[in-house]
């Protein structure tokens, strides 16, 4: 039972006495333990032996007038549990039991709790009849009915493995082997990827305890936790995920990489696997990566102005453009979404990409196999003999490959590529880091943009809010702008965010930027410079949405910093 059923019978405790189930001095002397000790009234009950859980229940259940239910006799309706997110029974510690008509009931610990029972028929848009239950059993049902489903509540999507990594698995040690091979762990992990791809996962961690296994999620660049697991079932399944991703199940002190292709719903989903040896054992995280189609330019989410500084800058005949940004933040996306404008019969378009995110048809991708000797490096050394018009490099990640990018880009190619800064004008000091010298970075640059991608807010469960005076000083947020949130439903997993949209700071090369580059500005002269010439930065951006309805005051100070 939980401690907020307790919570309710500690004002109780006269009547226990005037209905005759425990005696004054009983109470007493629970009154007294609870005062030197603290606790719960209903659990010193128990534990003194002066009444048993189904008596106080029995209690409350007449007393509140609300129907007790035992959950161990009760067969629960499929039907109900698909209706409600596991996120939502577990925020509100609730099982759905049956529904007729538009009447869903439920079994809770605290049915007196109002703001819990609003939240549920908010998000479920229907009546909630509650029942009152023990927690203990409450959970159980929670873990045994949603086992056989994904977070959202809906029945699992089969997933199945088309490729397995590459390395060979013949001489593994048996035992593992044999572990990993038991349908219930097949299923569990299938069960884990199909609930990932199908909410949009973009990583699965799987991450071991002392006696548990957590599983979480990140969705729309957020962390969230879906499940704790056993710790028993933490090595068989560690083992099948090493199994399908070709890597050495007997090796658990060193971290690994594998690879897997599977198909779900007709689609393709890709995924990297990377171990890292812990405390308390191996740490497994998935990188899901979906073939699904790449957003268009006018998907990504820019302003009319920065919208055409981008055409603009895609549309040079030659030179070198960088998106810059931390990984997750959409670089790759707004590459291919550059590529898929460009992309026609007279143009040869080569890409070397680490991995290849999506499949674009007319253009010529490869991927990055270091084992190989396929660096992007030697890539670009390849790439230029093959004719190109445009060459996407994945990143500049080191001298050769920065060197290489200029040079094309100086020669007649137009070459996009990212790089990790902070800032869209970061790109200039992180090359000089590279070792270009700063007359080919003034030649070769064409343009730098940063960008970030915020969530937006949940269109199905969005509604007005109070603004925060402190957060909307920190934002320069005119008075008077009405504000927004989502108070969080089945549709967004209760999160209230559903989807994301970028904020971007997009920098044309003029001549007086490429002449400050020459002379050996710092970045803050060099911002100074872009910022004179009326060019947004991402939270001023992001102000604007916020103004919009369509992001959070918390989402963009939560990407955002001062400098961006």
């Amino acid at each position: 039972m939980s401690k907020n059923t307790f919570k309710i019978l500690d004002n109780l405790g006269q009547e226990l006495v005037e209905a005759g189930l425990i005696s004054a001095d009983q109470l007493a002397v629970v009154q007294e333990t609870q005062k030197n000790l603290g606790g719960n009234l209903g659990h010193i009950l128990i534990r003194k032996g002066f009444l048993d859980r189904e008596q106080i229940f029995e209690f409350l259940s007449k007393r509140l007038n609300i129907p007790f239910v035992a959950l161990g006799d009760y067969t629960i309706d499929s039907d109900a549990v698909k209706l409600v997110p596991m996120s939502l029974a577990k925020k509100y510690h609730f099982m759905p039991m049956f529904k007729i008509e538009d009447t869903l009931t439920i079994a809770m610990a605290d049915p007196l709790d109002v703001f819990a029972l609003d939240d549920v028929r908010a998000a479920l848009n229907c009546r909630i009849q509650p029942m009152l239950a023990a927690q203990d059993e409450i959970d159980q049902l929670i873990a045994e009915n949603y086992r056989a489903m994904d977070g959202t509540g809906e029945g699992k999507d089969e997933i199945e493995i088309i490729q397995y990594g590459s390395e060979s698995v013949e001489d593994m040690a048996e035992q593992l082997k044999e572990m990993a091979s038991g349908s219930q762990v097949i299923a569990e992990v299938n069960r884990l990827l199909a609930t990932a791809a199908k909410e949009g996962a973009s990583d699965i961690h799987i991450e071991p305890a002392e006696k548990t296994l957590k599983i979480r999620n990140r969705v729309d660049g957020v962390l969230e936790e879906r499940l704790i697991l056993k710790k028993q079932l933490h090595l068989p399944i560690i083992t099948r995920i090493k199994i399908i991703g070709g890597m050495d199940i007997a090796e658990r002190r060193i971290p690994q990489d594998g690879r897997v292709r599977a198909r779900m719903s007709g689609k393709n989903l890709d995924m990297r696997v990377s171990t890292y040896p812990t405390m308390y054992g191996e740490k497994v995280v998935i990188r899901l990566l979906t073939k699904e189609q790449s957003l268009g330019v006018d998907s990504l989410g820019f302003d009319d102005l920065q919208k055409q500084t981008f055409e603009n800058i895609i549309s040079r005949p030659y030179g070198i453009f960088l998106v810059t940004g931390p990984t997750g933040s959409g670089k790759t996306t707004t590459l291919y979404a550059a590529l898929q404008r460009l992309n026609s019969q007279d143009r040869n378009i080569v890409s070397i990409e680490d991995p290849i995110e999506n499949e674009i048809p007319g253009v010529n991708q490869a991927q990055v196999n270091v084992k190989a000797g396929m660096t992007f490096g030697s890539a670009m050394k390849s790439i230029l003999r093959q004719d190109p018009d445009i060459i996407m490099l994945g990143e500049v990640r080191d001298q050769e490959t920065a060197d290489m990018a200029v040079r094309a880009a100086i020669t007649g190619h137009l070459v996009f590529s990212t790089i990790h800064t902070n800032t869209a004008l970061g790109a200039v000091s992180r090359l000089e880091d590279l070792g270009v010298e700063k007359f080919m970075i003034a030649s070769a640059l064409v343009g730098v943009m940063s960008q970030r991608l915020v969530r937006k807010i949940c269109s199905k469960c969005k509604s007005p809010v109070e603004p925060d005076p402190v957060k909307m000083s920190a934002l320069s947020i005119p008075d008077g702008t009405k504000l927004f949130r989502g108070r969080g439903c089945k549709f967004c997993r209760m999160s209230g965010y559903s989807g994301r949209i970028g904020l971007f700071k997009v920098v044309d090369m003029d001549m007086q930027l490429r002449q400050l580059v020459m002379s050996g500005a710092n970045e803050a002269e060099l911002d100074s410079y872009v910022t004179s010439r009326g060019i947004k930065d991402m939270r001023q951006q992001g102000v604007q949405r916020i103004i919009d309805g369509i992001t959070t005051v918390e989402e963009v100070l939560r990407v955002t910093g001062e400098d961006s």
